[in-house]
C-alpha cells in the first residue's frame, strides 16, 4: 500500500513539474526562438542572402533591356524563386519591369542609364538590403513595392445604453399599437374595447 501511495506521489511530482515546464518556461523558449529567428532573417537581409545563403540577385531571372546608346534601360523580371525574399518581401511577379530601386534611406536610383546589368542588380540588391521599395511596370500601371497592406475596417460601435433603451422604448411602442389593432390593452386583455364601447353608449342622446 505504502508503495502504491509513492507511485501515485511520484507521478504528481511528475506532472506538475511538466506543468511548470510547460506553463514557464515553454513560453521562454518560444519567445527565443521567435527573436533569433528574427536576428537571423535581419541579418541574411543585411548580407543580401535568403534564409538559405542564397544570393538575393539568384533568386530571380531579368531580362536586361538596353538602350540605343548601350546603357540599361531596364529590367524585364521573367522569373521569380517560390517562397524568396523577392516574392514574400517585395512581391515581386514573372512580367514585372523594374524600373527603378528605392533604398532604406529614400533614395532612388533609376535603372535607365546604368552603365549595365549587373548595375541594374545591384540597385535591386541594395533596395532589399535596406528595407527599401522597387518601382516597377506591371502591366499599364506603375507600382511601389511592397504593396501597402490593406487595413482593417474598424469593428462597429457597441450600442450606446441610451441607444438600447431607445430601442426598446420603441418596440414596445410597436407591441402597444399592435395589441391595440387587436382589440386589447396595454395588459393584453380586451377592458380598453369594453370601456370604449360603453363611454360610446353613454355619449349616444336619449329620445
Amino acid at each position: 500500500m505504502r508503495m502504491a501511495f509513492g507511485l501515485v506521489g511520484l507521478l504528481v511530482t511528475i506532472g506538475v513539474i511538466a506543468w511548470l515546464m510547460h506553463a514557464i518556461y515553454l513560453p521562454d523558449v518560444q519567445a527565443s526562438l521567435h527573436a533569433q529567428q528574427k536576428a537571423e532573417t535581419f541579418v541574411n537581409q543585411l548580407n543580401g542572402v535568403d534564409a538559405n545563403g542564397v544570393r538575393i540577385e539568384d533568386t530571380y531571372a531579368a531580362f536586361a533591356d538596353m538602350r540605343g546608346d548601350g546603357k540599361l534601360q531596364d529590367l524585364q523580371i521573367t522569373q521569380v524563386r517560390p517562397g524568396s525574399p523577392m516574392e514574400l518581401k517585395f512581391g515581386l511577379r514573372a512580367n514585372d519591369v523594374v524600373i527603378a530601386a528605392i533604398d532604406g534611406h529614400t533614395v532612388r536610383t533609376d535603372l535607365s542609364g546604368l552603365a549595365n546589368e549587373q548595375e541594374g542588380k545591384d540597385a535591386i540588391r541594395d533596395a532589399y538590403t535596406s528595407d527599401g521599395q522597387l518601382v516597377v511596370q506591371r502591366g499599364d500601371v506603375q507600382i511601389t513595392l511592397p504593396l501597402p497592406k490593406p487595413q482593417q475596417p474598424p469593428p462597429p460601435p457597441a450600442p450606446s445604453n441610451t441607444t438600447a433603451q431607445n430601442q426598446q422604448m420603441q418596440q414596445n411602442a410597436q407591441r402597444t399599437e399592435q395589441q391595440q389593432e387587436h382589440g386589447k390593452s396595454g395588459n393584453g386583455d380586451e377592458n380598453g374595447t369594453m370601456d370604449e364601447l360603453h363611454q360610446r353608449l353613454h355619449a349616444l342622446p336619449t329620445y
